[in-house]
């Protein structure tokens, strides 16, 4: 399956030629410190290792994230289908050329849509970083709200050091 946005495109499932890249991205802890389980991440080595990470989330329904260049610069997922009414997505635009230029906002609006129409999800929520400011604006702008916060659960890397972080627990409901 594939969904066609103006300056993404959203391919189902993750192809074994980009694991290589997810294998270089997974250790720069730029991109990936304020994850929850950044510390196990960055210490990857193989690609098995990523595959075995990944396949953790039994029912997780990954989209790799392809720029109008046909390059490919991250995923997105949503998992944890809750009796069809809700699911947790996540965004990674892991590729940093491609930050801040409305990428991840487009694949937010995309998937909220496919979740939403196609999936029936009543709601969709997801959780970040308290330090993750510039995600946390991105959610907001595309409508998520702050539901809760979670002091103290997560280590992340934030301003060149690991620090304990809480986690902000965000949710957008349908509108249909």
């Amino acid at each position: 399956m594939k969904i066609q946005g103006q300056q993404i495109c959203l391919k189902k499932n993750l192809s074994d030629e980009n694991y290589p890249l997810l294998l270089g991205w997974f250790v720069d802890l730029e991109v990936i410190g304020y994850l929850y389980s950044a510390k196990r991440i960055s210490k990857f080595k193989t690609i098995k290792e990523i595959k075995d990470f990944l396949a953790e989330e039994k029912d997780e329904i990954f989209w790799e994230i392809y720029a109008s260049d046909d390059k490919f610069i991250g995923y997105a997922s949503l998992c944890d289908f809750k009796e069809k009414e809700q699911c947790e997505f996540s965004i990674f635009i892991l590729d940093k050329n491609y930050w801040g230029k409305g990428l991840g906002l487009e694949t937010i609006r995309i998937l909220l849509e496919h979740a939403f129409n196609d999936l029936k999800m009543k709601a969709v929520v997801l959780e970040t970083s308290e330090f993750h400011q510039g995600a946390i604006k991105l959610y907001e702008k595309a409508g998520f709200k702050k539901i809760k916060a979670v002091p103290n659960d997560r280590t992340v890397f934030h301003k060149g050091e690991w620090v304990l972080s809480g986690s902000v627990l965000m949710e957008i409901k349908s509108t249909i």
